[in-house]
């Protein structure tokens, strides 16, 4: 009976951080209002996402080459 008790709360607590962890999520994906930005390299593109994603601007980035410049996908 112990044990089953503590694998129920330890289900429980994984359930909730879980959600926890959903609910943090959906917000940060929408806040993204940046547009496709061209950049003359990968190099700068990749600097220029970086530092957009630490600074909380976006979640993530593409990097496309399009032949005469890269551009920068924010998402």
């Amino acid at each position: 009976m112990f044990k089953t008790a503590l694998a129920a709360k330890a289900g429980l607590g994984v359930l909730a951080t879980g959600a926890l962890v959903l609910a943090m999520a959906g917000p940060a994906s929408a806040e993204t209002r940046l547009a496709p930005h061209y950049t003359a390299s990968l190099l700068e593109c990749q600097t220029l996402g970086n530092q957009a994603a630490q600074q909380g601007l976006l979640t993530g980035f593409d990097c496309v080459d399009n032949g005469f410049a890269v551009i920068m996908y924010p998402w």
